[in-house]
């Protein structure tokens, strides 16, 4: 144990007479670590970002249309309301099913004229895209069968025109619908689904009165867990296609693929912005090496003279040994520290779209690599001095 202090306080004091070289030699390891830190943080920040926008619009999802590329396609093999109701009563555990037409309209408010997008929906709607309803109530069964003039805006349509309240009318070409309620995505969608910023949310039916279109776009099934959807999806392909013309093809898919591709990337992104961390980790290896072999060549009466006082060859390697872990594990947690402070600053600017939580295994991962890095490049150097011939060694001037 003595003999361990003893290298440890040799190599201390050879690292504090040259500061700035133990300090640049340092540079190269901190940049390293931190970027280990920083990637990993990052790339798992993003994969739950991304995997939990996905769950948040349904991972328990699937979802037809038809396809309407290659073949003509004949009016009898639009989906309509009898399609969702031969796919609710046909597939045991179904949760929820809901279908919806969409289209651009013109209507007014107050005599004002603007643009919005219709959708029409069936009631589960509600629950399969969990949508928030900010003010007033959505519309139900009973609204729906009695074809009720009833709508929802969202909220972006309101704050463009503030006068706009609970129980207004907005006059969609000669159909006049009441305002019951306000409403945004449960997790927002940027305009990629049939709701956009500003939509006109109706019962299918009143969408059918005011386009004149009496089929459905696209039917949703909500299955009571993600890993019932690759069943209820094959299920719903052939109940479509049961009931329709053997040359029509229907696109039915689910989320859970996204779930796999988005996964896929964030390991894809994770291993080559890693590879690039340990790449640096590796070049201020390097520059360990480079360091501890210059510093041999400038100590090499120093290491004479501890020989000749009785210092054995493994002391010797010990003590450059030690000096190597320093600087690299010093490095490494001066790293970590800096990666966890910009971590922490980043956090305060976009809490408000995102947790950025501090991946302490990354930390930890920073901080082996990096003592292991400084033994694999410190041993070559520290070999050579304790290689030295002591009567050689001590030819050279001081």
């Amino acid at each position: 144990m003595q003999r361990w202090i003893e290298c440890l306080r040799l190599a201390f004091s050879a690292l504090k007479a040259d500061k700035l070289k133990a300090f640049l030699t340092t540079l190269s390891v901190l940049i390293g670590s931190a970027s280990l830190v920083l990637v990993v943080t990052i790339a798992g920040t993003g994969k739950r970002y991304i995997v939990s926008r996905i769950e948040g619009i349904g991972a328990n999802l699937a979802y037809a249309s038809l396809n309407r590329n290659g073949s003509p396609v004949e009016p009898q093999d639009e989906l309509t309301l009898a399609d969702l109701n031969a796919i609710r009563n046909n597939i045991p555990g179904i949760q929820a099913v809901a279908g919806t037409y969409d289209a651009p309209v013109d209507f007014q408010i107050s005599g004002r004229p603007r643009h919005a997008r219709l959708v029409g929906a069936t009631p589960e709607f509600l629950q399969i895209r969990n949508l928030h309803i900010t003010a007033g109530r959505y519309f139900d069964e009973m609204d729906f069968r009695s074809h009720s003039k009833v709508c929802l805006v969202t909220d972006a349509i309101v704050q463009r025109n503030p006068t706009l309240a609970l129980g207004d009318s907005l006059r969609i070409d000669q159909f006049r619908c009441t305002v019951i309620g306000t409403f945004t995505e449960g997790v927002p969608t940027f305009g990629q689904s049939e709701i956009q910023s500003e939509s006109v949310l109706v019962p299918y039916p009143i969408a059918r009165l005011i386009t004149g279109e009496a089929f459905l776009q696209v039917i949703y099934a909500q299955a009571a867990s993600p890993g019932e959807v690759p069943a209820l999806t094959r299920e719903i392909r052939h109940v479509l296609q049961s009931r329709h013309r053997r040359e029509a093809r229907y696109d039915v898919d689910n989320l859970s693929s996204l779930l796999e591709t988005a996964g896929d990337i964030s390991l894809a992104m994770t291993a080559v912005l890693l590879a690039i961390g340990l790449v640096t980790l590796i070049v201020g290896g390097t520059g360990i090496m480079n360091i501890m072999l210059a510093n041999i060549a400038e100590r090499k009466h120093e290491i004479g003279l501890r020989k000749a006082l009785g210092a054995r060859a493994s002391e010797i390697r010990l003590q450059f040994l030690l000096e190597a872990v320093f600087i690299s594990s010093a490095g490494s947690l001066a790293g970590a520290f800096a990666a966890v402070l910009l971590l922490g600053s980043a956090a305060l600017f976009v809490k408000d779209f995102v947790n950025l939580n501090v991946s302490w295994e990354s930390v930890a991962f920073a901080l082996v690599v990096s003592s292991a890095i400084g033994l694999m490049f410190g041993y070559q150097p520290a070999s050579r001095a304790a290689s030295l011939n002591p009567v050689e060694a001590l030819r050279t001037e001081a």
